[in-house]
């Protein structure tokens, strides 16, 4: 019975109306098709989703507000307020704090990524999202990968302040950059407790 009704119906529009041949045929191609939709690869959802990430930046002023004058503010202040009392001048205290500041910079932004988390889920866009044909971990992976250029961001500005201020860093280059990277992996570390 059952295959005489799917017969029946094989020529009948939803709403049932006859649908002739050539119709009948087209409409088959199209949904036989197995690529119909497109998947991209794993990199390219990450990075779509990181790139997500980076745009609300723009679009919420307390994490712009955290990015780009918070560490401005904090090692222009403490280094000011604290360095002749502490070290004897304002030079030699900011080759202790400028470590410090840069780990403070980072540890205050990584909230954003469970928060805005908390929010996907809370608004259903993260169900939206489980329901694209993506690769499944790439709304996380790519909100963390948004979070490191976030990071490192944050301690370019730190340490850009900090050599206008007159901090020399003692192992140059390759120790700046092995520094921002032994942040990037602390602050990921912190950022998934959030997540």
């Amino acid at each position: 019975d059952r295959r005489r009704q799917r017969r029946g119906r094989a020529g009948m529009s939803a709403d049932g109306h006859r649908i002739d041949s050539a119709e009948d045929d087209a409409l088959r191609a199209v949904l036989d098709t197995p690529d119909h939709v497109r998947t991209r690869g794993a990199l390219a959802n990450t990075l779509s989703f990181a790139w997500r990430a980076l745009l609300k930046i723009k679009h919420t002023p307390e994490q712009l507000f955290d990015i780009l004058v918070t560490p401005i503010m904090f090692t222009v202040i403490f280094t000011y307020l604290f360095g002749g009392a502490l070290a004897g001048s304002t030079g030699d205290y900011l080759q202790f704090l400028l470590p410090g500041m840069l780990a403070q910079t980072v540890v205050f932004t990584t909230i954003y990524t469970g928060f805005t988390l908390n929010g996907d889920i809370g608004k259903g866009v993260y169900d939206r999202f489980r329901s694209m044909p993506i690769w499944p971990p790439a709304p996380i992976v790519g909100a963390m990968v948004g979070d490191l250029m976030r990071y490192t961001i944050s301690s370019l500005i730190v340490i850009i302040v900090g050599l206008l201020m007159g901090y020399r860093p003692p192992a140059g280059i390759p120790g700046v950059i092995g520094a921002v990277l032994l942040l990037n992996v602390f602050a990921l570390g912190i950022g998934w407790i959030f997540t």
